[in-house]
């Protein structure tokens, strides 16, 4: 795990959260109150899914996007109108977590399946503990293989 992250707060406006992952490199950056209390993720990802229409993020919308073209202009203005509004508009409000006691397969295997990285949280008090990425995974694995030797 990996417990020094970039983080952001919920006054952000989304245009500066999107500056804070260009200037850090990365994707995506879990969402803290002062408290340090775990309350989303925002990212490319989640601000994507703000802009598309409804029905473009509907399952099956996903599969059919021919009724959309010509919709660029429209969804660079709503991107245009979320810049200004507070991260918490443009996250991710219930994105996978991972308990701090789980086992370290159970966390590759959601890994493998949900994607990096994906936050540690307290159960009971949302408190946010790091952050589990494939690379902290397999430094993991690699310092279990060396202690077993």
């Amino acid at each position: 795990m990996v417990d020094k992250v970039v983080s952001l707060t919920p006054d952000q406006t989304v245009e500066e959260a999107m500056a804070v992952l260009e200037t850090r490199q990365i994707r995506t950056a879990p969402v803290l109150d002062e408290n340090n209390i775990f309350l989303g993720m925002f990212g490319y990802e989640s601000l994507l899914k703000q802009m598309l229409p409804v029905s473009v993020r509907m399952p099956s919308g996903l599969e059919r996007l021919g009724f959309v073209r010509g919709a660029k202009p429209d969804i660079a203005r709503r991107l245009r109108a979320l810049r200004d509004k507070p991260v918490t508009e443009a996250m991710n409000r219930d994105p996978m977590v991972l308990s701090p006691d789980l086992s370290v397969w159970e966390g590759i295997r959601k890994l493998a399946k949900h994607g990096s990285p994906l936050s540690v949280v307290e159960k009971g008090t949302n408190r946010f503990l790091g952050i589990v990425t494939e690379q902290s995974a397999i430094a993991e694995l690699e310092r279990a293989e060396y202690s077993s030797r």
